[in-house]
C-alpha cells in the first residue's frame, strides 16, 4: 500500500511538474501574444482616431463650402439690390424731373390763361371804352 500510495504520489508530482513546465514554454508565445493584441489595440485606436481627424476634417470642409455659398449668395443679393436700387433712383429722378417740368408748364399754362383772360377783359373794355367815346361824340 506504501507503494502505491508513494507511486501515486510521484505520478501526480510528475503531472504537476509537467503543468508548471508548460506555462512557462507558454509564456513567451503569451508574451508574444500580448504584444501582437496590444499593437492591434494601438493601432485600432490610432485608426479611430484617424477616422475621427478625417470626419471632423471633412466636417470643417462641409461648413466652409456652406459659408462659401452664403457669402456668394448674398453678394448676389447685395448686387441685386445696388442694381434695383441705382435704378429706382434713376427713376425716381427722372419722376421728379417730370414732374417739374409739368409744374412748369402747368405754371406757365396758368400765366398764359390769366394773361388771355385780362387781355380780353381789357380788350373788351378798351373796345367798350372806344364804342362809348364814338357814341358820345
Amino acid at each position: 500500500m506504501v507503494k502505491i500510495f508513494f507511486v501515486s504520489f510521484a505520478l501526480c508530482a510528475s503531472f504537476a511538474m509537467a503543468e508548471e513546465a508548460v506555462p512557462e514554454a507558454q509564456q513567451a508565445p503569451s508574451a508574444e501574444a500580448e504584444l501582437q493584441q496590444e499593437i492591434a489595440v494601438r493601432d485600432s485606436v490610432m485608426q479611430q482616431q484617424g477616422d475621427a481627424c478625417n470626419l471632423e476634417k471633412d466636417s470643417l470642409r462641409a461648413a466652409i463650402e456652406v459659408e462659401k455659398a452664403k457669402s456668394d449668395n448674398w453678394e448676389k443679393s447685395y448686387n441685386t439690390i445696388k442694381k434695383d436700387n441705382e435704378t429706382c433712383a434713376q427713376m425716381l429722378s427722372t419722376s421728379i424731373g417730370v414732374n417739374e417740368k409739368k409744374k412748369e408748364k402747368e405754371d406757365q399754362d396758368r400765366r398764359s390763361a390769366a394773361m388771355a383772360t385780362s387781355s380780353s377783359f381789357l380788350g373788351g373794355f378798351g373796345v367798350g371804352m372806344l364804342v362809348m367815346w364814338l357814341i358820345m361824340k
